[in-house]
């Protein structure tokens, strides 16, 4: 790192000792993770959760104080969000359990999942996605569970995952959305404008473009995928996940983004 790095690296171990004085972690493996994470950009050091970082990797490493609080502050906060999905006391507690080996568990060819945790929002925001995901996967490989409240279907249907995915980041979902188109180019922002908002034909585009109806049609759906990666990106930016856990964002940005380019006035 610079002399710049080195001092957020310094700072952001302040933080993270600051926050867990109880819990160890091997501060190469930190350092290593944080300039993976942040490299020499030392504003980008400021908004990263040094704590968060620092805890997961205590927890990958096996930290009994780090376990400890991760069972006694992090996973009981997890339990209503669970229990909105229908899952009764028996299915959230299988959920959990499903949980802690899904993040704790070593794997022959990376560290533990917890490890992936990229200081971008909150750890317990991060932990909250993955819980989601761990709880939809239950339900979706289980027919029934015994003790659903009264009000919660067998089986969560995908219209009603769906819902749930909008509820649950819809905000995310419109905030990266814009970031996304605002950093298209203008070429592009255009042409989905005229096929979306103004619900052009590729025909009556290709002729306005002085273009074959098959080139406009490829332009749009660059356009369109370079929106979608973008939004995913900002999306997995914001919420602090990785690639492992992006399915669910996916099926929202698929559902959604064509519908938010239609309505959107700009």
């Amino acid at each position: 790192m610079s002399t710049g790095g080195d001092a957020a690296l310094a700072a952001a171990i302040a933080r993270a000792r600051a926050a867990w004085p109880a819990i160890a972690c091997d501060e190469a493996a930190f350092a290593a993770r944080v300039a993976e994470l942040i490299g020499d950009d030392a504003a980008a050091a400021d908004d990263l959760d040094a704590a968060g970082v620092w805890f997961a990797l205590a927890c990958a490493s096996g930290d009994a104080a780090a376990l400890a609080a991760l069972e006694r502050e992090h996973l009981p906060a997890l339990r209503p969000g669970l229990a909105r999905l229908g899952l009764d006391a028996t299915g959230i507690d299988e959920a959990l359990q499903m949980l802690r080996a899904d993040l704790l568990a070593p794997r022959a060819d990376a560290a533990p999942r917890i490890a992936g945790y990229g200081g971008r929002g909150s750890l317990a925001g991060w932990l909250r996605t993955v819980a989601v995901r761990t709880g939809l996967r239950l339900i979706r490989t289980t027919p029934r569970h015994a003790e659903l409240a009264d009000d919660a279907p067998g089986m969560i249907s995908d219209d009603a995952e769906l819902a749930f995915l909008k509820k649950t980041y819809g905000d995310a979902f419109h905030r990266a959305f814009d970031e996304a188109l605002a950093a298209l180019s203008a070429q592009d922002r255009l042409l989905l404008k005229q096929r979306f908002r103004h619900r052009m034909g590729v025909v009556e585009l290709g002729a306005l473009h002085g273009v074959h109806a098959g080139t406009i049609s490829r332009r749009i759906a660059s356009a369109r995928d370079a929106l979608a990666d973008a939004t995913r990106t900002a999306m997995m930016r914001a919420l602090g996940i990785g690639r492992a856990d992006v399915s669910s964002i996916l099926r929202l940005i698929h559902s959604e983004l064509d519908i938010t380019l239609s309505s959107k006035p700009k």
